[in-house]
């Protein structure tokens, strides 16, 4: 019983920290590993965490094509969590069907797993990253829907795994395009 009720109030304090946007549950995106996060103050490095809330345009096709889920930014879609793979003053090429960055390579696929053809919203074959912006990828699954496709952007804050649900990440069988 006391087991019980301990995991209960738990449970409750971790919805209310939900609803007070530090902890964020990430079970709806295969772009991070399943698990906890909180909300935390730092300057942006490679590695870290962000999320970040997308343009209209990309975020309404993100809609349409069910990549994103409705949420609480201001177009609309719940925030998108994705790892900074790019920082400003990094140098990035586009060229032969891949996105090149600091030594690693993620293709760019003309599909997506539903066989639709994928827009790139940013056209710029090769830059650096400004101040302000970055590169936000995945490589915890190869065929994200990321900044391969929408280019730098900002982001409104960097998240910390609290919690990470390792059993589920390792059930996952065939990655599919995401957020």
């Amino acid at each position: 019983m006391k087991i019980k009720l301990c995991l209960l109030f738990i449970l409750l304090g971790l919805i209310i920290l939900n609803y007070t946007r530090t902890v964020y549950f990430n079970i709806f995106t295969h772009s991070l590993p399943w698990g906890i996060y909180t909300k935390i103050n730092g300057t942006p490095q490679i590695g870290d965490y962000a999320s970040t809330c997308l343009t209209e345009e990309i975020a309404q096709y993100g809609i349409a094509r069910g990549y994103l889920a409705e949420g609480n930014c201001t177009t609309g879609t719940v925030l998108v969590l994705k790892m900074i793979k790019g920082i400003p003053g990094d140098r990035f090429i586009v060229k032969n069907g891949f996105f090149e960055l600091n030594g690693d390579s993620y293709s760019i696929m003309d599909r997506d797993s539903s066989k639709r053809t994928l827009k790139v919203f940013y056209k710029q074959k090769e830059g650096i990253v400004e101040s302000g912006r970055y590169l936000l990828l995945s490589d915890f699954v190869k065929n994200s829907w990321d900044s391969r496709y929408w280019g730098p952007v900002s982001i409104q804050f960097l998240l910390k795994p609290l919690w990470i649900f390792e059993n589920v990440k390792k059930q996952i069988k065939k990655p599919r395009l995401s957020q």
